[in-house]
């Protein structure tokens, strides 16, 4: 058996301006701090009227937002030997950056859903908020 794999695809059809290594070491450092291997995560970057459809369809709420998260299923079938897959991340840079926020921090934020970290209570933002900064200051450190 091979050693333990890190999967972070990155879909960028519209060619926005960012680093997509930016976005895959971001991920792959974070999942490797909270000691997650053998997974894979897909990012997609799409425009604010695709992340408004998505968020209408998933959420009811006819508005553009910064970040989705969608879990896989754990019933869907593995491939023997391949990563098990997280889910899909979908970030809107258009709307990232009108807000003045940070598109890795929202990816790491997105990832930790996947993870099944929430802000459904306060005890559940507490926790998820700290295991941000924590991953945060060791991506700022490089």
């Amino acid at each position: 058996m091979g050693s333990p794999e890190i999967r972070v695809e990155v879909a960028n059809a519209q060619a926005f301006h960012i680093s997509e290594d930016a976005i895959h070491e971001a991920l792959r450092t974070a999942l490797r701090l909270i000691k997650k291997t053998n997974v894979s995560v897909e990012v997609i970057l799409v425009d604010d009227s695709t992340m408004c459809e998505i968020n209408r369809t998933s959420r009811g709420k006819n508005e553009s937002t910064n970040v989705l998260s969608f879990s896989e299923p754990e019933e869907l079938p593995r491939i023997p030997g391949e990563p098990r897959s997280l889910g899909e991340i979908y970030l809107a840079p258009v709307t990232i950056e009108q807000r003045g926020e940070n598109i890795l921090f929202l990816a790491v934020h997105g990832l930790l859903h996947l993870l099944g970290y929430t802000h459904k209570s306060k005890r559940d933002t507490i926790e998820m908020e700290r295991t941000e900064q924590e991953i945060w200051q060791k991506l700022l450190q490089g």
